[in-house]
């Protein structure tokens, strides 16, 4: 409801005589009564004459400038009389000087109450016609008057809706909303874009967006009403086409999601395919890797990020030459400069991509191999130097690799692996890692039994005809959203070469 001023009140300037002969029969008495008061004094200095701007202003009021000018006419006549009467003979001047004194007088008031007259008409054909619904009520909650837009609009003629209060034909989920407005017009604040639905002759509802304010001194609310019912289905289909669009973004971004985490799955498969029997060394670093975040009290989403990019920690092995990384037995100096370099092809594989796991899985590859006391490779970085996730996924390849067999040595114990850790804690690696992978113990040995239990024949599968193994999966806190879909890695015959931990 549009803040709308007080409609004037039609020919409200026209209080008095109500019909133009008894304007113009009190206009002649006035005339005629002071006439006669003029002739019967005998001094020419008495000002009897001025009072003949009453009915000059009787009839400018009544009849605008045309009447104005014409009682100013009579008047000018009535004082030339008199002159003639008495023998009074005025000045050129002194004429002059009252007859423009009158006709100024007239002309100023009959041109306000044509201008006046001319408002109101255009007032009144705006109120007759406005699509806007217009209304004015009184502080009881009754309408006193409401514009022809309202019966059209709603079907209502104004006598129903003046009949009873307008709380009456307000939506009954929409009325306590529209008291307490109503209640803050009462305390002089004003109502701008507030919305309820008010009921048509069909039935049906219209929603009315409406602005109003109140005027304590005349006890009448002014308010304006547009019919929204349009624009507020489509606000609504609007706002239901943008949950479906979110939905159908968020469902789209999932699988984009999965399909970038199935491409980094494969990617680390492919690169451990090459250098590991059960082709399942990647999936396990970044198994444990995630739970030493955890321990380490990273958050979620660090946890979950940790998770996708340790397993891609190898994957600068791709790049090396069969006849080192799948050379049996241990390497010489020179070869085992070269598989070094595996570290650094890693992360420049890995860096040219642009997401997080990414980035992550490029810092990983690179610092993986550094020591705590700096004799690492291949940048050889000692203690904070080296990235909190490059020290995480240290102590979690070094652990696998301790338990899992080697063609130069078989699987560790993890009793063993452990002690030989703790041993190697402020030299190799950072002895807060160390501290919380100790305090996984009981969870480290019951990742070997599940990772015992997946690659057991009992765990094999057919998939096109080849036989496959699940990674067996652990559910428990926040693990339960990071470890969702296991890898699938495919089991042939096929040679096996160990390399030095």
């Amino acid at each position: 409801m549009l803040s709308h001023p007080q409609l004037p009140r039609l020919r409200e300037l026209r209080a008095g005589p109500s019909s133009n002969r008894a304007t113009l029969a009190m206009a002649l008495v006035l005339f005629a009564v002071i006439f006669a008061v003029r002739v019967l004094d005998t001094s020419p200095a008495d000002a009897e004459g001025a009072l003949y701007v009453i009915p000059v202003g009787v009839l400018a009021l009544r009849f605008g400038l045309r009447g104005g000018l014409s009682g100013a006419l009579l008047a000018l006549a009535l004082t030339v009389a008199w002159a003639l009467i008495d023998g009074v003979h005025f000045a050129t001047l002194g004429y002059a000087t009252r007859a423009l004194t009158i006709v100024a007088l007239a002309m100023l008031l009959g041109s306000f109450v044509d201008r006046r007259r001319k408002l109101e008409a255009e007032v009144s054909r705006y109120y007759e016609a406005s699509l806007d619904l217009l209304a004015t009520a009184d502080m009881n909650g009754y309408f006193t008057r409401v514009n022809p837009a309202w019966e059209r609009t709603l079907g209502h003629s104004a006598e129903a809706l003046c009949a009873k209060p307008f709380i009456d034909f307000v939506h009954p989920d929409d009325r306590e909303a529209t008291i307490a407005e109503t209640e803050g017009l009462a305390d002089s604040r004003d109502t701008v874009g507030f919305r309820n639905r008010y009921p048509a002759a069909d039935g049906s509802y219209r929603w009315l967006e409406w602005s109003a304010s109140a005027s304590p001194s005349e006890g009448v609310i002014h308010a304006v009403a547009r019919d929204i019912t349009v624009q507020h289905e489509a606000e609504d289909q609007l706002a239901n086409n943008a949950k479906c669009l979110e939905k159908l973004v968020a469902e789209r971004t999932r699988e984009l999601d999965d399909a970038r985490a199935e491409t980094l799955r494969q990617l680390a498969i492919a690169a451990e395919y090459r250098d590991d029997e059960t082709y399942q060394h990647t999936e396990r670093v970044g198994h444990v890797a995630s739970r030493l975040a955890l321990g380490l009290g990273l958050p979620a989403g660090q946890v979950t990020l940790l998770r996708h990019a340790a397993p891609l920690h190898d994957v600068g092995k791709l790049a090396i030459p069969d006849c080192i990384l799948l050379k049996p037995g241990r390497l010489i100096a020179e070869e085992f400069d070269v598989m070094k370099t595996h570290a650094e092809l890693g992360a420049r594989l890995l860096s040219s991509g642009s997401s997080r796991v990414l980035q992550t899985a490029a810092v990983i590859a690179a610092t993986h191999h550094e020591r705590w006391d700096g004799t690492g490779y291949p940048k050889r970085l000692s203690g904070e130097a080296i990235p909190l996730v490059g020290r995480i996924v240290a102590v979690a390849d070094v652990f696998d690799a301790l338990t899992h067999d080697r063609p130069y040595k078989s699987a560790w114990s993890v009793e063993r692996a452990c002690a030989e850790i703790a041993r190697s804690s402020g030299s190799q690696f950072d002895p807060r890692v160390v501290a919380a992978f100790l305090a996984l113990r009981a969870d480290l040995d019951t990742l070997c039994d599940e990772v015992d239990e997946a690659q057991a024949s009992s765990g094999l599968e057919i998939f096109n005809g080849r036989p496959v193994v699940a990674i067996a999966r652990r559910r428990g806190d926040l693990l339960e959203h990071i470890d969702l879909h296991a890898p699938r890695a495919e089991i042939g015959p096929r040679r096996r070469a160990g390399r030095p931990i």
